[in-house]
């Protein structure tokens, strides 16, 4: 025995410590599954969620050559509704037929266990896209992860993820009710990781899913257009895609389009849960400073106004420097702020998946920022009963001004990474060339 053996005893050996990081993801990753498979689990035995219905019934009506934009929609869902709520207007872009027209083949519960088994594939395929694109623009951070976990990143990354994104509350809400946020959500996430591989194509199938949410898609495509040939490029190809889908829906009503705006026009309060102290962002901040509601159009118009603000200032440095990098500070920083501050519901925080794989690649204050900025958005429905810190009377997501601030404290994080690597890259370019 030498005489260094016996402290040598004292360490984890490589191998060994690259088995329990290997077991902490492999358990992360089951709970998760698991977690996500109860929650669908459960709700196959209970009625279909309550925006779901709004997709069932418009697919109904597609697949029986009805228009869903018209007046024939709340009678429809009348008839063919037998319990719970009966949705009265049709707000989606006609490029939904593509799913709803399917979904309405079937009978409303089977159709609401289909579409949430459907959201949890997204919600994999959003973490393995992140993980790869991540990697990909990373290197030199990804091998510092894969020195940490003894040779391994993708597993560990992609475990991390999946785990956070399985138990955030606004998961757990989106599955209960079947909205469609994790359709944008992977968009969001398939342009990311295609613009970091060059697959162009892939990129407009992406910008072409976050169009299904409008008010999410709007400022990717703004940012688009401002940015480089190459992404006007893909604006095009994704209007051309988004025409597309269209067809059938025009087949059935060739005054679909304008319909489809007409009912987005009168569908801004339309609901409570359309009121501003049921939503996020900027619309609840107005509307808590100057008690005034200035509806979801002009909260989006401001947050657009802001998200080219952030992603032309900040990230110009990288823009020079290395494409997947600003790539990765546009993404974070644009998902950052519209959650922030576009005029959303609590499911809608699920698109703080792309800038929480960002925060991997940020310092420790950004840590800390994020962290605070998470105590208030994972579980925030529950804060909100604890703490009693919303508007009396509140019926529907009383939790809004807490997710809010949480979203704002996450953003600052994203703004801190965004900053810190900027000052990185001007650093290095700096630094005199060595012959």
């Amino acid at each position: 025995m030498t005489p260094d053996s016996e402290p040598r005893r004292l360490f984890m050996s490589p191998v060994l410590a690259r088995r329990i990081i290997l077991c902490l993801s492999l358990l992360m990753c089951a709970l998760a599954l698991a977690y996500l498979l109860l929650k669908i689990t459960q709700l196959s035995t209970l009625p279909a969620g309550y925006d779901f219905r709004f997709i069932w019934v418009a697919g109904d009506m597609w697949h029986a050559g009805i228009n869903p934009y018209g007046p024939a929609y709340l009678a429809h869902g009348e008839t063919n509704i037998d319990t719970g709520h009966i949705p009265e207007l049709w707000p989606y872009p006609p490029t939904w037929w593509v799913f709803a027209a399917p979904l309405g083949a079937l009978d409303l519960n089977t159709a609401n266990v289909v579409w949430n088994i459907f959201g949890l594939t997204i919600v994999i395929a959003i973490c393995c896209l992140l993980t790869s694109a991540f990697t990909t623009a990373f290197p030199e951070r990804s091998q510092m992860l894969a020195d940490f976990t003894g040779r391994q990143i993708y597993v560990p990354l992609f475990s991390v993820l999946f785990f956070l994104l399985a138990i955030l509350e606004a998961t757990a809400i989106l599955f209960s009710v079947g909205q469609t946020t994790l359709v944008a959500g992977l968009g969001i996430a398939a342009m990311l990781w295609s613009r970091v591989s060059g697959r162009i194509f892939f990129e407009a199938v992406g910008l072409t899913l976050v169009l299904l949410k409008p008010q999410i898609g709007a400022p990717f495509v703004v940012l688009y257009l401002l940015f480089d040939a190459h992404s006007r490029k893909v604006v095009l190809m994704a209007i051309l895609l988004s025409a597309l889908l269209t067809l059938p829906s025009l087949v059935t009503a060739p005054s679909t389009i304008l319909d489809f705006f007409r009912n987005l026009a009168a569908y801004d309060g339309f609901t409570i849960a359309n009121l501003p102290q049921s939503m996020t962002g900027l619309r609840l901040i107005i509307w808590e400073v100057t008690g005034l509601d200035v509806g979801s159009s002009a909260a989006t118009i401001i947050t657009l106004a802001i998200i080219l603000a952030l992603c032309y200032g900040p990230t110009r440095l990288t823009r020079a420097s290395d494409a997947n990098e600003h790539t990765w500070q546009v993404f974070g920083l644009a998902s950052a702020a519209i959650v922030a501050l576009a005029p959303l519901h609590i499911y809608d925080f699920v698109l703080l998946a792309a800038p929480l794989a960002l925060l991997f690649r940020g310092r420790a204050i950004s840590i800390v920022f994020a962290g605070l900025g998470a105590l208030l958005i994972w579980r925030s429905e529950n804060l909100a009963g604890i703490w009693a810190f919303h508007v009396e009377g509140v019926e529907i997501f009383p939790s809004s001004r807490l997710a809010t601030i949480g979203a704002l404290l996450f953003l600052v994080a994203v703004i801190d990474t965004v900053l810190q690597l900027n000052r990185e890259n001007a650093n290095a370019s700096n630094q005199p060339s060595r012959a």
